[in-house]
């Protein structure tokens, strides 16, 4: 053992101790065993004095030698059947009283208390793990350990110290979780209340940013476990302690510190925090962090101690430190708070605290406007930069497949079929197995990226088949079919919990024949069981987040939240989806890095299987009302004004080929810079950290060329560009001209033009593969 060598204060007189691994008479053990003892104890015996530095220092060494023969003394012995018999040494350390002993002397000692009490922790860290719970069946042995931990409330350690307890409370957070017919040892009374020992003495490191901090939040998750198997721990945690406060006040403090401006975002496609700024900006790891043991916390730990997180979080975090972020007037203050919240977005997980973000998303108002709708008018900004990052916050959020949020953006609007005209309401969209919008999709593909049969990309030659209007850029057709294909089979799976299927049935749907918030999982399930809020009556162990029946049920909808009819007076999309189709409109002026945005949004609203959605954006055959905007017309319009444009070019095919040169070397070079700066980062992370990032989920991942995504093109910061190659000007410089070459007028239509011959493939492979899911469904 080297756990008394390695101390400084217990540098000399060293004394040689048994090789555990070496043979030795268990008598001879035992005999050793109590002979140090015996030495011991005369001085713990000594008349009424403080300890010299020679007594403690005595003391320590006959310790460690038996603690050694102990651990030789347990390893020969089976403790699966360890008994009080079982271990001469165990027997008479707990029929000696020796631990208690050694804690009454310990508080004797002076100056010399703390190091005493390191080594009693030292102690009881070795016994535990080498007997696991047997040792806890014996009062001589839990007593003096329950004193020492009572001893230690409320005391500043050295960071040594400190480590050492956490140590042994992680240890036995984990025992106490593989037994928990223990639990109640340490559950101890002191004036009138029950407190949980364990978990009150690692309150204090619930912030600590260290290794240290690290062990004790996850000791704390090994308690909130307990909490649901232990009706005491639940009660002293949610009733008792302060933690729920501590968790919320420590987020509201770490964001306090964020930066209000990302400073060094330094290419013109940001649009939200990767992996490397979390490492990178400081103060965003520790952030991360929290908000992540925040999550944790919410999905182990009792409903009641989740109920109160979710309060003070959404009370005491979200609403005036978020909210007020959200709501600055000045607008890089604004692009960095709309970065924070779609990380958050990301960071949390079903169900975790998606609770408490999106009722604030949906439910808070300032200054009588919905946070959601002034969020939505951002989209609109004219600079690019607030514009991106929004376009991506709601990215994440329409990847949550979360019935809730879906309703308030999108289907309390369309539900009542006021968009469509009167003689289309009863009969939405039969099924047309030949999806004759497929075609219509294709044929709004700009006639200026028709090329000549044989085409010319990075000096290799490429030969287009007779199909040329279902050729893509990256490959062939077929790929945006299986692209199509699994997206749309994700989010039916997805889907399956919703509570209604929105194909312009209005039985079912809460706000039909009475008012509505929109928040129609108030007593039955979403996807995420977001809003569902207990009535008293039901049972406490219930899950908040437990997914019920799919049978479509009334809502009275007697809750908190604030009531907005869903039926409008006049014909509308929503400011959802008006706002997007209104930038939209505005393809032509649009930054490039804005359009693959708005388009890979459209398109992800395009894959959900959903009749009313799904008709509104892909059946060209639907007859809107006039002022409600048509995806298809808007799309024939720009078609229309890039063909106009290109046919005044004489330059027009090369200035077509540039733009398809542009956007495949720009993606193959994010690519291989991507890789290698993943291949270079794991020869220092462990493969687990690779494997485990906290914020993953939503994260832009690049794709195989085989099987394209036009939307996920652009998006990577500096700091994950490869610098260490040998070039004439810097590397970053020339990288960045590379990957962000500026466009002249002419330059930047063909983009606009190859973009949109693209996209529109995409939402036609989307078109075809809604059709062949409908048809399974009804053949099943």
């Amino acid at each position: 053992m080297e756990w008394i060598r390695n101390n400084p204060f217990f540098q000399k007189n060293n004394r040689n101790v048994i090789n555990t691994e070496e043979e030795c008479d268990p008598q001879a053990c035992y005999d050793s065993f109590k002979g140090h003892w015996d030495q011991a104890l005369k001085i713990l015996l000594r008349a009424q004095q403080l300890p010299s530095h020679d007594d403690v220092l005595g003391v320590v060494n006959h310790l460690e030698q038996m603690i050694t023969l102990l651990l030789y003394d347990m390893k020969k012995t089976d403790r699966l059947c360890m008994t009080l018999n079982s271990s001469k040494c165990v027997e008479f350390l707990l029929t000696g009283n020796i631990l208690n002993k050694l804690f009454e002397w310990s508080m004797r000692s002076g100056k010399y208390t703390n190091a005493v009490r390191c080594e009693q922790i030292k102690l009881y860290d070795t016994l535990i793990s080498q007997s696991r719970h047997l040792l806890l069946e014996h009062n001589s042995f839990v007593k003096p350990l329950l004193n020492l931990l009572s001893s230690c409330n409320g005391e500043v350690f050295s960071k040594e110290i400190n480590k050492l307890l956490v140590d042994l409370l992680n240890q036995l957070s984990t025992l106490l979780v593989q037994q928990p017919e223990f639990v109640n040892l340490f559950v101890v009374k002191e004036k009138n209340v029950n407190r949980f020992i364990i978990f009150s003495l690692l309150i204090p490191f619930i912030h600590k940013e260290d290794a240290i901090g690290m062990r004790a939040r996850d000791a704390l998750l090994l308690c909130m476990s307990l909490s649901k198997k232990n009706k005491e721990v639940a009660e002293y945690i949610s009733e008792s302690s302060n933690f729920s406060v501590l968790v919320a006040s420590g987020l509201s403090g770490l964001y306090s510190v964020l930066p209000n401006v990302i400073n060094d975002i330094g290419v013109p496609d940001w649009h939200r925090f990767t992996p490397d700024d979390v490492n990178e900006i400081k103060g965003l790891l520790y952030f991360v962090t929290s908000l992540e043991f925040s999550n944790a916390i919410a999905q182990v730990a009792h409903p009641s101690i989740r109920r109160q997180l979710q309060e003070f979080l959404y009370r005491g975090f979200l609403i005036p430190v978020l909210g007020a972020a959200l709501l600055q007037n000045n607008i890089q203050e604004q692009v960095a708070a709309i970065a924070y919240l779609e990380l958050i977005i990301r960071t949390v997980t079903e169900p975790g605290l998606l609770h408490s973000v999106l009722q604030f998303l949906i439910k808070v108002e300032y200054d009588g406007e919905r946070l959601l709708n002034i969020l939505i008018q951002r989209i609109q900004s004219n600079d690019m930069q607030l514009c991106l990052v929004s376009l991506a916050m709601f990215e994440s959020m329409v990847d949550l497949n979360c019935e809730d949020l879906l309703l308030e953006l999108v289907f309390k609007y369309l539900q009542p079929s006021f968009h469509l005209i009167i003689s289309q309401r009863k009969m939405l969209l039969p099924l047309d197995p030949l999806c004759p919008s497929f075609e219509k999709l294709l044929s709004l593909a700009p006639n200026c990226c028709q090329l000549p049969d044989e085409v010319v990309i990075d000096g290799n030659a490429a030969q287009w088949n007779h199909f040329k209007h279902k050729q893509s850029l990256y490959g062939k057709y077929y790929a945006y079919l299986c692209d199509a294909r699994s997206k749309i089979g994700q989010c039916q799976k997805a889907c399956s919990t919703w509570s209604n299927r929105y194909d312009g049935d209005e039985e079912g749907l809460p706000g039909t024949d009475e008012k509505s918030d929109s928040l129609i999982s108030l007593e039955r399930s979403s996807g995420y069981e977001s809003f569902n809020m207990l009535n008293e009556e039901i049972k406490e162990e219930q899950e908040i987040w437990q997914i019920s029946s799919n049978k479509p049920k009334r809502s009275n909808l007697n809750t908190s939240f604030d009531e907005n009819p869903c039926l409008e007076e006049s014909p509308t999309a929503g400011p959802f989806m008006t706002v997007l189709l209104e930038k939209l409109k505005k393809f032509m002026s649009n930054s490039i890095y804005v359009n693959l945005h708005l388009t890979g949004l459209l398109s992800r609203l395009a894959v959900y299987p959903q009749t009313l959605l799904r008709a509104y954006l892909l059946d060209h055959s639907l007859v809107l009302q006039p002022n409600i905007p048509s995806m298809f017309e808007i799309i024939g319009i720009i078609k229309q004004q890039i063909d106009e444009y290109m046919s005044r070019q004489p330059e027009r095919i090369n200035l077509i080929r540039y733009a398809q040169e542009v956007l495949v070397h720009r993606e193959i070079m994010l690519v291989n810079i991507r890789r290698y700066h993943i291949e270079k980062t794991s020869v220092s992370k462990p493969a687990a950290q690779e494997t485990n990032e906290p914020f993953q989920r939503n994260n832009p991942k690049r794709r195989s060329l085989n099987i394209p995504s036009i939307t996920s093109m652009f998006g990577r910061r500096p700091s994950q560009i490869d610098t260490s190659l040998p070039m004439i000007a810097s590397a970053e410089e020339l990288q960045y001209n590379l990957i962000y070459p500026k466009f002249n007028e002419g330059q930047h239509v063909a983009l606009c033009g190859v973009l949109l011959d693209e996209w529109v493939k995409e939402l036609a492979a989307l078109a075809q593969e809604h059709t062949i899911a409908q048809l399974a469904t009804l053949i099943n």
